[in-house]
């Protein structure tokens, strides 16, 4: 598919061909989009390429247990209200009402890390493209208004689970983790290996983070991000070679980007020390 490929390009997108169908379907025929995937996977670049592809803002809510209905629909400010009255002037608009009136893409990052409550204010402006904001007007929605909201699975810590009538407002579509010569593509780009001995730093760093998501005693792998920082570590610290350097930027880049099953009692430098030195046992540098 041409468009497709045109977006991979302008987006400095590798791979993602099939998600990329069905996100441009999804948005051709109007639909509002529940991207759900691990953290790294690359859940905001596809949503951003989209809304950008099709010339429409783009309007950002990151979400957490604190976001309330003001937070995506706006409020009134105090002290322009005593001054003006309850006028057009004296709402600051959120995000939401934003993208409403001026046609756009709302993105909700995380959506499910916002409270229920908050989740309801959506509803009508899905289901209706109608937003109502009490002693000031009616917002019918622009004809280029859409949302993408991204989720992260249902295991992780911290999430809410969606209610089913605002799940069934949503084209649901799925990323993986892009397969392991992709990423490695991905990691010399972002890391800006161009020597001739990128190829080895960055599949050394796909395997290593590959493994992570393999071990029974980690619940949650490390996604891309952490090979780019091992990469970029390794880089430029001039001692690729080096098992003790490999070591050190390893526990360095992958410590925060993993979580340890309950019950675990190896730590995590332990269980990253030996994932890399078996790793650099299978590759040959030289």
């Amino acid at each position: 598919m041409a468009t497709v490929e045109e977006i991979q390009q302008k987006y400095a997108i590798v791979g993602r061909t099939e998600e990329l169908k069905k996100l441009i379907l999804a948005r051709s025929v109007g639909k509002h989009i529940l991207i759900e995937g691990e953290v790294g996977v690359g859940k905001t670049t596809v949503a951003r390429a989209i809304s950008s592809y099709f010339d429409s803002g783009f309007y950002r809510v990151d979400c957490n247990e604190e976001t309330l209905s003001h937070n995506l629909v706006g409020y009134w400010d105090p002290p322009l209200v005593i001054a003006k009255g309850y006028i057009e002037d004296s709402y600051v608009f959120g995000p939401l009402a934003s993208a409403m009136l001026n046609g756009g893409c709302l993105f909700i990052n995380e959506i499910n890390r916002m409270p229920e409550s908050t989740q309801n204010s959506l509803l009508t402006a899905l289901d209706e493209g109608i937003l109502d904001i009490p002693k000031l007007k009616t917002i019918r929605a622009h004809k280029d208004f859409f949302v993408v909201a991204t989720q992260n699975p249902a295991a992780h810590v911290g999430v809410t689970v969606l209610g089913e009538a605002l799940k069934d407002r949503f084209i649901w579509v799925k990323l993986d983790y892009q397969n392991p010569e992709e990423e490695i593509l991905i990691i010399k780009k972002e890391a800006n290996l161009h020597d001739s001995n990128s190829d080895n730093v960055a599949k050394v760093c796909q395997n290593i983070i590959q493994m992570t998501r393999e071990l029974t005693s980690i619940r949650r792998g490390s996604s891309i991000r952490g090979a780019i920082d091992l990469a970029g570590l390794i880089s430029n610290s001039g001692k690729e070679s080096s098992t003790k350097n490999w070591v050190e930027a390893g526990i360095m880049a992958l410590y925060n980007k993993i979580e340890l099953e309950d019950g675990v009692t190896r730590s995590k430098i332990e269980i990253i020390t030996d994932i890399i030195l078996s790793t650099l046992n299978e590759v040959d540098f030289q």
